[in-house]
């Protein structure tokens, strides 16, 4: 079947949702990365690990036209090592709409829930402050629960092959932080939206800078060398320094061509 995907005439999300179960499990398993795979012995076609526990779990409802991919370490584990959004955007092409890789044996940091225990939809729908700073003082970025595994690079990779059998050669990715789309941008991907952001983003912090001043140590996710970090600069937009939520920004990766952006020259994470 790997030989002749491309040549079965799909087009779109919705209709690989529409595929018998294990062929369209075993299309959305080429976002991850084989080498994933291998390492927790998971079997292609059951999905389940050595222990004989599924380990991948694809929702694709055969109404819509989006689909997630979860893989986990151990079933019981609460977070994925691996999770996958994708979706069809209204241009009618493909979107990397979220992407979380977590580290299971990493201390976790419930940024993802307030003091309430309401979800804070990774920090952009409410915080818990208190956990924000043992994330950031530990070394992590916004929306990070855990830390990751240096596998962002990989699943691009995936999502351009994956890409193939729906004959697109261009996927759109919706960045939810500051941090994210500099991330994106060391892995060839350039800016559909927000280039200018970005670009107006980078002056700001620079010596003289408005929101230089603003780095005021007033929180402590302000403080005044922040400006000299990604994770820094994430965490000050985080925390309200425009005034508003960090926004505006549409990426996309086009398949064999690096964008070659770099809208905050000599960046150190």
């Amino acid at each position: 079947m790997d030989r002749h995907t491309e040549d079965i005439g799909l087009s779109s999300l919705g209709e690989v949702n529409l595929l018998p179960r294990e062929i369209m499990e075993a299309l959305y398993l080429r976002l991850v990365p084989p080498e994933l795979l291998d390492r927790l012995g998971v079997n292609r076609v059951t999905l389940a690990g050595f222990d004989g526990f599924r380990r991948v779990r694809i929702t694709a409802p055969d109404d819509k036209p989006w689909a997630r991919v979860e893989v986990r370490a151990s079933p019981d584990d609460r977070d994925p090592l691996l999770l996958i959004d994708v979706e069809m955007s209204p241009f009618a092409v493909p979107e990397l709409a979220f992407v979380q890789i977590t580290d299971p044996t990493a201390p976790r940091f419930s940024i993802d829930r307030d003091a309430d225990g309401r979800d804070t939809l990774l920090g952009t729908a409410g915080r818990n402050l208190e956990e924000e700073i043992r994330a950031m003082r530990s070394g992590l970025a916004p929306g990070q629960v855990r830390r990751g595994q240096r596998l962002l690079g990989r699943v691009l990779d995936r999502m351009e092959l994956f890409c193939r059998v729906i004959r697109k050669e261009i996927f759109l990715i919706d960045p939810l932080f500051y941090h994210s789309a500099i991330l994106y941008e060391r892995h060839g991907c350039g800016y559909l939206l927000g280039r200018d952001v970005m670009d107006e983003l980078n002056g700001g912090f620079a010596e003289g800078g408005a929101l230089r001043g603003r780095l005021d140590g007033s929180s402590a996710f302000r403080s005044p060398d922040a400006h000299r970090t990604v994770r820094g600069r994430s965490w000050a937009l985080h925390d309200g320094l425009l005034g508003h939520p960090w926004s505006g920004v549409k990426m996309y990766k086009a398949a064999g061509r690096p964008a070659g952006m770099a809208t905050f020259p000599g960046a150190v994470y």
